[in-house]
């Protein structure tokens, strides 16, 4: 027992896993400490050569700062750079995916003695410690192969959590006080593919949960999906999200990584634009003006301005509610890195530039939409997470207190210097949500 300190970087799935770590440890008597700690947990990410470097520099520094704390490294680069980790001064355990994301290893590992009851711990965490937003990772792994992502032989392949031991920790969740579960995982869309089922029976299952406080009474929250490949966004689900439109945030993350078919066929993408824009929509067809975000690479290989003019067109389409554009980055063991070289820097620039003014203008057309519109937002204070994944307003004056932990509001649009931004009014009644 100890004070311990953790250190995540990457996606929602090193969050979550994070946090496994964090209960395993809080549960033997450990405490956590920001400094002084005896033990500092780095859980790291290997997307980027970028991730990689600032993990190996924050060891460094924090060997530098407090010699005498033993430093463990979990996540993808302890996966694919064990040996480069071990030969970090501080590193004193260096835990592989599969070693840290099974407590009772890590604790092992650790020295930790494991006692009988803790074998029979539930699967999974009881609270997201310090959010009022829970992750819940569903699945591991992924069975694609995309030409710029080393995760799939990092992480391995697709595995699914059983939809039983899921609605047990989301009723977990929500009985410690979150409002906002968002499931999350390395690829969600093949949940259930190697249990014989499918992601709208997981969904489906979930929105029906009816979880309930210490005293009996019925405690209200909602679900949001993460990231979801728009090939996967099936009828059925679409059935699931608009039967449950209440239990279900609007809200659909489909990467894009490009517009253009040559450079998606480059990057060993599954879908042509056609078919994004299809699954487009269709979820527009079944949903109240879908919040639909993506990530875009630009400056991958190959990429001419004529590709990048395809990408631009499609951006200006497709209407984002946000978009995040990153700058290709080569990482090495992936097959990306065998394709030569990117763009010029400054043609990169550019290119990242002039799409992001686009999604700002396609963000301002999309949230002046939205205007009138019934909302839930899960307030932090008097700002807020609407369902639609937009930043809400709430005006102190029209609430007594503190708004409730899921406030249903009407959006109003107001002018914000050059831009506009979204307040919430209170519903007069509860069921206008549905409006």
């Amino acid at each position: 027992m100890g004070k311990v300190r953790f250190v995540t970087f990457g996606c929602k799935a090193n969050q979550y896993d994070t946090q496994v770590l964090r209960e395993a440890l809080v549960r033997r008597g450990w405490s956590e400490a920001e400094r002084d700690a005896d033990l500092v947990v780095v859980n790291t990410c290997t997307v980027t050569a970028e991730a990689g470097r600032k993990a190996r520099q924050l060891v460094r520094r924090l060997h530098r700062e407090r010699p005498g704390t033993k430093i463990a490294m979990t996540g993808c680069l302890a996966e694919s750079e064990p040996e480069v980790l071990r030969g970090l001064p501080g590193v004193e355990w260096v835990l592989g995916n599969g070693e840290a994301k099974r407590p009772i290893h890590f604790l092992r590992e650790l020295g930790e003695e494991i006692t009988p009851e803790e074998l029979g711990i539930p699967a999974g965490i009881t609270e997201f410690s310090g959010h009022t937003r829970a992750f819940l990772k569903i699945q591991d792994g992924c069975d694609m192969a995309c030409a710029f992502c080393i995760i799939p032989s990092v992480r391995g392949k697709s595995v699914s959590r059983p939809a039983a031991e899921l609605g047990a920790e989301v009723l977990r969740l929500v009985q410690a006080g979150h409002v906002e579960v968002v499931l999350c995982g390395i690829h969600i869309g093949h949940w259930g593919r190697d249990l014989g089922l499918e992601l709208a029976d997981l969904v489906e299952h979930l929105a029906r949960l009816e979880p309930r406080d210490a005293d009996g009474r019925p405690r209200d929250f909602r679900l949001r999906l993460s990231s979801i490949e728009a090939t996967e966004v099936t009828p059925r689900l679409l059935d699931v999200l608009a039967e449950h439109a209440e239990r279900v945030a609007p809200h659909l993350h489909m990467p894009l990584q490009s517009g253009d078919d040559e450079v998606l066929a480059r990057m060993n993408r599954w879908y042509r634009m056609d078919e994004y824009l299809a699954a487009c929509d269709r979820v527009r067809a079944r949903l109240v003006e879908p919040a639909f975000t993506a990530d875009v690479i630009v400056g991958f290989p190959g990429e001419e301005a004529r590709h990048f003019a395809n990408t631009a067109r499609m951006v200006e389409r497709i209407g984002f509610a946000r978009l995040h554009v990153f700058p290709f980055s080569a990482r090495p063991g992936t097959a990306a890195a065998e394709l030569g070289a990117p763009p010029p820097a400054e043609d990169v620039r550019a290119r990242r530039a002039d799409l992001s003014e686009l999604a700002h203008e396609g963000a301002e057309r999309y949230r002046a939409r939205l205007a009138g519109l019934a909302d839930v937002v899960v307030p932090e204070g008097f700002v807020g997470l609407s369902g639609r994944y937009q930043r809400v307003r709430l005006e102190p004056d029209d609430w007594s207190g503190l708004p409730p932990a899921l406030a249903r509001v009407r959006l109003a649009l107001e002018a914000r210097g050059e831009s506009t931004a979204l307040v919430g009014r209170p519903l007069a009644d509860a069921a206008e949500v549905r409006a």
